[in-house]
């Protein structure tokens, strides 16, 4: 505990001289750029660098640097390491980033104590932004996105039974929740659930037992990558799509992972805060900046987003305050702010520094040979549903 006291202290202090060059501005970034989620530390990092072609490398004459550190998998340990390394050693003045749960968690003390404004760009359980007043998230949370889908499944798609497929940490256990409450409120039956480790590679066993049940669809939730593939793989190899059971998903069928999947995809039914082929200006430009960066293979995802607005998010921050700009001025700043994302309008919760903005049901379709999310409903401007319905959790 005295260790803790005084790591803290030194955070303080570190924060409070961290400007001693006015013309250097660091951003942190702490995500996945190897092992099976190491997607994300990709996605995060094209999107800034795609921002900052667009919008230049420096704000009214003040360079933006960006510093970047591999978590290398679901170690919440080491992402407190790292970002202690970050404020202490780099002195960076924003922190940002975090594709799991458990890594931006475990920062929530530290980040509190020196007072660094922490941008979230993915990890989604609803609880994180209240575990310090110093994170803000511009990605989305898990029961925010999943909350229109099992509605829509029994009432427009006529689905009566199902069963959940989630991994088994906080986030799997947010999907779970909302998934069954909204599917039995709307009149449908549940089968069964299971929650699966995040360290699980072989998913037979568990599409073995949700198939057994009988159940008319199955819901999938699971970090996106190269596990969320294996499990879309494993649905598609069971046959089950041509038996009638239908596969209802999130982020798993992101356009970036559909050609490692294949086919047999076609026709599943997702809910999501970003569509890659919607026709917003915005989501115009950031893939033709992609292409331009990075190839005909690049791809915007969940990630980027989270990454491009939380950019957006700190370039005018420091346009407003300038480069000596305290995380408590950042966090007055973006409670409330409102601009409009490659996804869409979107909003700031004053309250809870979490993002509100509309949800997407889409279908998996093949067009001009190519795999591809496509909306055919639209939500209004949907705030989390967990904080709604837990005003007092912390």
């Amino acid at each position: 505990m005295r260790k803790m006291r005084a790591t803290l202290a030194a955070l303080a202090i570190s924060f409070s001289t961290s400007y001693a060059s006015a013309d250097v501005i660091k951003i942190g970034l702490i995500a996945n750029f190897s092992g099976p989620f190491a997607v994300w530390g990709q996605q995060f990092r094209q999107s800034m660098e795609a921002f900052q072609k667009v919008n230049g490398k420096s704000v009214d004459g003040h360079e933006i640097q960006f510093v970047f550190r591999d978590n290398g998998g679901a170690d919440p340990a080491k992402a407190r390491q790292l970002a202690e390394e970050l404020i202490l050693r780099e002195k960076i003045s924003f922190l940002t980033g975090f594709d799991l749960t458990p890594s931006a968690l475990a920062v929530a003390e530290l980040i509190t104590e020196a007072k660094m404004p922490t941008v979230i760009f993915n990890a989604a359980t609803s609880i994180i932004t209240r575990k310090s007043p110093y994170f803000v998230r511009t990605s989305q949370t898990v029961q925010q996105y999943i909350e229109p889908l099992p509605e829509w499944a029994v009432k427009e798609a006529g689905i009566k039974t199902s069963y959940t497929l989630v991994s088994d940490y906080a986030p799997g256990h947010d999907a779970e929740e909302i998934f069954i409450k909204k599917f039995e409120q709307a009149g449908g039956k549940m089968l069964g659930k299971d929650r699966i480790p995040l360290n699980v590679t072989d998913f037979a066993p568990y599409i073995e037992r949700a198939a057994a049940t009988g159940a008319e669809s199955i819901y999938i939730f699971i970090p996106a990558g190269a596990p969320s593939i294996s499990l879309v793989r494993e649905f598609a190899k069971r046959g089950l799509k041509a038996k009638g059971v239908k596969l209802l998903a999130g982020g798993e069928t992101q356009e970036v992972y559909l050609p490692s999947i294949g086919d047999d995809v076609i026709g599943t039914i997702s809910s999501l805060h970003y569509t890659e082929t919607n026709t917003n200006p915005q989501n115009i430009a950031l893939r033709k900046t992609l292409v331009e960066m990075f190839g005909p293979g690049a791809t915007p995802d969940i990630g980027t987003v989270g990454a491009w607005d939380g950019m957006r998010l700190i370039y005018d921050g420091i346009k407003q305050f300038g480069p000596k700009i305290t995380g408590d001025q950042f966090m007055g700043f973006v409670k409330g702010r409102k601009w409009d994302s490659p996804r869409g309008p979107v909003m700031i919760d004053p309250e809870e520094r979490d993002i509100i903005q509309q949800i997407y049901l889409r279908r998996v379709e093949k067009r001009d040979g190519k795999l591809v999310n496509i909306d055919f409903f639209t939500t209004g401007m949907v705030k989390d549903p967990w904080k709604i319905a837990n005003p007092n959790a912390k």
